[in-house]
């Protein structure tokens, strides 16, 4: 595994991140294979399998005009030859008129080199659930 390689494959990964916060269709078909075989599944969505399911995916969700914001963090990038594929979480903000929405996924994200670029084939996010401590006791004061 070079590191060349795995730098312009987390660098291929936030583009991705980029297009997604950007809400253009355009950036996003610029980061993904445009193949009949290419994956993705959203968080709390079915299994989308091939380029024109998966751009009509971001075409919806695009159309919500969310602004939002989408940082990955725990960066985890393998190589082997013209294939790679991330690990890493997802740390979501969805802004909406007078609050802010935050949420964390889990992503793997798996990428073909294609002309000397790296290109998205297969995105795949799951919710973490956010655990809230119970502080509560069976005591009554």
């Amino acid at each position: 595994m070079s590191v060349e390689a795995s730098i312009l494959v987390e660098q291929a990964n936030t583009a991705f991140y980029r297009a997604l916060e950007s809400g253009m269709l355009e950036r996003m078909d610029e980061v993904w294979a445009h193949e009949e075989w290419v994956r993705c599944v959203h968080p709390g969505w079915d299994l989308l399998t091939g380029w024109n399911r998966v751009r009509g995916s971001w075409e919806i969700i695009f159309a919500g005009g969310q602004k939002l914001r989408a940082t990955p963090s725990e960066v985890w990038v393998r190589t082997e030859g013209d294939f790679a594929w991330v690990t890493c979480t997802e740390n979501i903000t969805v802004f909406n008129e007078a609050s802010f929405d935050s949420a964390l996924a889990s992503a793997t994200n798996l990428f073909i080199q294609r002309g000397g670029r790296w290109l998205m084939v297969h995105h795949h996010a799951s919710p973490i659930p956010i655990v809230v401590p119970d502080n509560s006791s069976d005591v009554i004061q």
